[in-house]
């Protein structure tokens, strides 16, 4: 058996196709320049096919890392290239490996391969499996995919936008151009700050964070800064929701290096350190981040951007500085203020068109002022704020969360009472599916 027919059954035993086998030579090849992907699948065919008498020792010690094997066990009828010479394949990049090496004899000769090559290179420059229909298609997707995660079912959405981040980066490992490339990129930001999301509302927050730092990455590859800053802040809600405050303010600070000033996002990235100064006790630095944001909402322009979906930035710059600091104001044990501030953000949401309202979260405002009135000494109005949060269509795992909070302060402060029993059935009944930012 020769070692291109060993070379293919190896690949074929891992259930690698040609271009599966090409990333992961360029990954055993580190910092060592490679050919393009389009060249390096076209050595792999060439070498399986037999067409090729020999392989360099580079190539050979590339694919033994690669099948874990030693490269004499695969390798042993391929020749000694050290006595044979490197033998160029007949391509353009073989080619380019010369002129590098001064292998070509005559200055014409060089200058007949460089304009070659140049034609080349501005061929393959343009060269696209993607095209503008493509990706005005996709960005129509994407947008309606982010722009329907108040709307949709969390399992559903999820799904959806699995599969179109899937498709996204089957395009970004095709045929496209530089700037195709960036768009892509981009494309998969956006679907993996909403699935980062989405596995937050489904109670996952590892997969929450993975989909979070995805985001980061492609975004910051991108140079989308503001979306780098997007994804900072679901980072943020989810770290203080699984407890671990202190990182989730490490988040928000570093969003706010990324994010343009005056920005809503901004304003949100503020709140989001606050909250978590506050989860954490810190009343001095809760004062301080909470005054930043707030100085930074009240100088927010009538008209604020939107984002690539079409939601508005400003109502959720003002979400972030009523509903988490009412839940700040809880936790640092201030009732009154966190009372006020969960009454701004009820009314806040109510003033958002009904498309644009993010249920979950209206329902943790109920359930903040519900605790607040709790705390004050007021079972009943504490009951009737916590029924409509129960109402709410979206009753994610973070809503389940905050109204068992609600109900054992109703049973500790209130025992034995009807406003405590009736809440505590109502809970009962609902069903819990996931949770919120």
């Amino acid at each position: 058996m020769g070692w291109p027919t060993l070379i293919r059954r190896e690949r074929e035993a891992r259930d690698w196709d040609v271009h599966s086998l090409a990333r992961h030579l360029r990954s055993a090849a580190g910092k060592d320049a490679l050919p393009d992907h389009d060249s390096l699948v076209r050595y792999i065919r060439r070498w399986e096919s037999g067409k090729v008498v020999t392989m360099t020792e580079r190539y050979r010690l590339l694919y033994g890392r690669v099948f874990s094997r030693d490269p004499r066990m695969l390798f042993d009828d391929c020749g000694d290239n050290d006595n044979d010479g490197e033998r160029e394949e007949v391509d353009l990049t073989n080619r380019r490996d010369a002129l590098k090496l001064g292998l070509a004899t005559t200055v014409s000769q060089v200058l007949g391969e460089a304009a070659y090559e140049a034609m080349e290179f501005t061929r393959r420059a343009s060269t696209s499996a993607v095209g503008r229909a493509t990706l005005d298609n996709l960005h129509n997707a994407v947008n309606d995919i982010t722009g329907s995660y108040s709307r949709r079912p969390p399992a559903e959405l999820f799904t959806v936008a699995r599969l179109y981040r899937h498709k996204v980066d089957q395009l970004i490992a095709g045929s496209h151009t530089l700037k195709e490339g960036r768009e892509l990129f981009v494309c998969a930001g956006w679907l993996s700050e909403t699935l980062a999301w989405l596995a937050h509302d489904l109670g996952d927050p590892l997969a929450g964070q993975a989909y979070a730092l995805d985001c980061f990455e492609h975004a910051d590859q991108a140079g989308h800064d503001e979306l780098c800053a997007w994804a900072t802040d679901v980072m943020a809600s989810i770290a203080l929701h699984a407890g671990q405050a202190e990182r989730a303010v490490a988040a928000a600070e570093r969003g706010l290096r990324r994010v343009s000033a005056g920005h809503p996002l901004e304003v949100r990235l503020h709140a989001q350190i606050s909250r978590g100064h506050a989860r954490l006790g810190d009343r001095d630095a809760f004062d301080t981040s909470y005054q930043q944001g707030d100085r930074l909402w009240n100088a927010l322009p009538a008209c604020t951007p939107r984002r690539p979906d079409g939601l508005d930035t400003g109502p959720l710059a003002a979400y972030a500085m009523t509903t988490y600091t009412a839940s700040s104001f809880l936790w640092l044990g201030d009732y009154e203020r966190a009372r006020q501030h969960a009454e701004r953000a009820i009314e806040a949401h109510e003033a958002t068109p009904i498309g644009r309202r993010s249920a979950s979260r209206e329902a943790i405002a109920h359930l903040d002022l519900a605790t607040a009135m709790a705390c004050l000494g007021s079972a009943s109005d504490a009951l009737q704020q916590g029924l409509r949060a129960l109402a709410t269509p979206r009753m994610v795992a973070s809503v389940h969360a905050r109204a068992t909070a609600l109900d054992n302060v109703l049973t500790t402060r209130f025992p034995g009472t009807s406003q405590a029993a009736e809440f505590r059935a109502a809970l009962a009944a609902t069903r819990q599916v996931g949770a919120t930012p």
